[in-house]
């Protein structure tokens, strides 16, 4: 018998700040919550409906995983995509965080493990497709489990008004007619006012805590150019050679592209990797650990790539032509600098882009679909071709009216990367400031040495080599160089279930460095 989620959530009186940055440092080896992450987590400890709006790089996924660690019961997440579901709960079992997902990729016997660490209450959370989620045998099944929470993430996915409209998703509602006494937390990183009051609606949300974060990232350099045909590749090649520190994301519109673009890079001596909806499953997850363990730096992706992607130093993402919206661009160009290191974000298209897009509004059927697409794309031509700064826009597309007209970060308003109107120069772009204080250089030596180690273990533990540890991490680790397990704990994403797995071998491999 599963206690009633009432019990569940009185302990909620019992979790002061310092148990929850207990928590938050001992499994995601942090020492602080960012903005508004630990009044998520409270109201969810409390029982409530809770609706977030927490732009990319916000961390909104700490914000539903830390209340199912905390009360002891099992969130069920909603998930969209089987490459997500596989990547976070891969994170979270090397956290030290009983999880698991279930979807078409599971054998017969490792789904009735799922089922069976499910109803003997050792996961905490359990990721499932919202076509799996609905079906009547995994709503029963449910019924019996200790489940304490919804958790609906990407949730613009329920709204007709959503750049990522998903008909599955509008089955969800199921949930609060079948689940009346379970809280639903729903979860985005892009939604204007009518998706946020769509979401709100279509899962029945009852009077929910609302969380929404400033649309505006400081740290970001937004900049727009319309291209000649003969001038975007020159331009390409520019902004490869102006980033020699981190990561960069190219998107693409087509697949041709991706892969004639992505082998034109490599065969310029820039390593790059193509990512796409039609490769082999196994193949864009190799391509995407390739990247993401810095083994090569650049990613050419179609819309397919970046949902969940967790890199903290990507100092740039450029869009090789005109997105399908605003919000589409937003969440894409959104993936760099979540270190809070300064990055660019910069669209080069072409006059031919726009046809492109129009013609595919013409061939959609439904009547108000096309509708939708038309306001999306006339949303997009603006934002492009429109004089208004272009953080602000930004933030007045998705209802926030900032105090300021002039954001000294975008190229409407004078600042953009060097490269952009000197295409045959190298110099790397100059930051207006640092966010934060430089960490000690990283010791290169030192960090190939950690990069073999965490290809080891990676292969050794037959999960993505940035499971074990993030690039940022490594280069702390190769700064700092800890001499003590006190002294690795202090590195950030180093937490105590990682210092107590990795922390020996780590700490041999710094004093063994020259």
């Amino acid at each position: 018998m599963n206690p009633p989620a009432a019990l569940l959530f009185e302990q909620t009186l019992e979790f002061s700040t310092a148990d929850l940055s207990a928590l938050l440092r001992q499994h995601w080896g942090h020492a602080q919550f960012r903005p508004k992450q630990e009044a998520v987590v409270r109201s969810i400890l409390a029982g409530k409906d809770v609706a977030v709006v927490m732009p990319t790089g916000g961390g909104k996924s700490l914000c539903y995983q830390m209340p199912a660690l905390a009360l002891g019961g099992m969130a069920v997440v909603v998930s969209p995509l089987i490459a997500l579901m596989q990547d976070q709960a891969a994170h979270l079992e090397a956290a030290g965080i009983p999880a698991a997902f279930l979807n078409s990729t599971l054998s017969w016997e490792e789904t009735l493990d799922v089922r069976r660490r499910t109803e003997q209450s050792r996961l905490r959370l359990l990721y499932l497709s919202p076509e799996r989620l609905v079906r009547d045998d995994t709503i029963e099944w449910l019924r019996q489990a200790p489940v304490s929470y919804f958790a609906v993430d990407e949730a613009h996915c329920i709204s007709e008004w959503g750049h990522e409209f998903r008909p599955e998703y509008r089955q969800l509602g199921r949930l609060r007619q079948t689940f009346p006494d379970k809280p639903i937390a729903a979860f985005t990183a892009s939604a204007t006012r009518q998706v946020r009051h769509d979401i709100v609606t279509q899962l029945g949300l009852r009077d929910p805590d609302k969380f929404v974060l400033s649309f505006h990232r400081a740290n970001l350099r937004y900049a727009v150019r319309q291209c000649q045909p003969r001038e975007q590749t020159p331009l390409l090649e520019a902004a490869m050679h102006a980033y020699p520190e981190g990561n960069i994301i190219v998107y693409a519109p087509t697949i041709k592209i991706v892969e004639h673009t992505a082998a034109w890079l490599t065969g310029r001596g820039i390593p790059a990797v193509a990512y796409h909806g039609q490769m082999d499953a196994s193949q864009r997850q190799r391509n995407q650990e390739i990247w993401m363990s810095g083994e090569k730096r650049v990613l050419v992706g179609t819309i397919a790539f970046g949902l969940g992607i967790n890199k903290a130093d990507v100092r740039a993402v450029l869009h090789l032509s005109l997105p399908k919206s605003l919000e589409q661009y937003y969440q894409e160009a959104g993936r760099a600098g979540r270190d809070g290191q300064p990055a660019d974000c910069v669209m080069l298209w072409q006059k031919k882009d726009a046809g492109l897009l129009a013609h595919f509004i013409e061939d959609v059927e439904d009547p108000q679909e096309r509708e939708r697409a038309w306001l999306r794309y006339h949303t997009i031509r603006r934002f492009a071709e429109s004089t208004v700064c272009r953080q602000r826009q930004v933030c007045l597309h998705f209802g926030e009216t900032p105090r300021w007209e002039n954001c000294g970060a975008c190229d409407v308003c004078g600042v953009e990367p060097e490269w952009l109107n000197r295409p045959l120069t190298i110099a790397p772009p100059s930051p207006r400031k640092r966010a934060k204080a430089e960490p000690p250089a990283a010791d290169s030596g030192l960090r190939e040495k950690l990069r073999a180690w965490r290809k080891a273990k990676a292969a050794e533990q037959s999960v993505p080599a940035f499971v074990i540890l993030h690039d940022k991490t490594l280069d702390a680790i190769s700064g700092l160089r800890p001499g003590s397990l006190g002294e690795l704990l202090e590195v950030p994403g180093i937490g105590e279930h990682k210092a107590g797995r990795f922390g020996a071998e780590i700490l041999a491999l710094v004093q063994g460095a020259p």
